[in-house]
């Protein structure tokens, strides 16, 4: 079966930055993959249900009350074990 997602607001792209261990299902500083709210493909899922409402966040124009770019914010997987660190960057479309 093939998945078409639609394209709402922003796209939102999440950055593998560095790894203190090796991440539980394979993920490796550069890997990227886009994330919305209806699309977290092969993200961990574990770390996405930590940050989905930040990628809303992105996604629909929002801003992080923190931090120095309102379109990037970096994120520790909540994995305390295997920390890995994102950056979600938002691309204006």
């Amino acid at each position: 079966m093939s998945v078409s997602f639609p394209t709402i607001g922003n796209k939102v792209v999440a950055r593998i930055l560095e790894t203190k261990r090796d991440c539980t299902i394979g993920m490796k500083p550069g890997d990227e993959f886009e994330l919305s709210t209806h699309k977290c493909g092969d993200f961990c899922g574990l770390f996405y249900s930590n940050i989905a409402g930040w990628v809303k966040t992105l996604q629909f124009g929002g801003t992080f009350p923190m931090g120095e770019d309102p379109d990037v914010m970096v994120w520790d997987c909540p994995n305390p074990n295997n920390r890995v660190k994102v950056e979600l960057k938002r691309i204006k479309g």
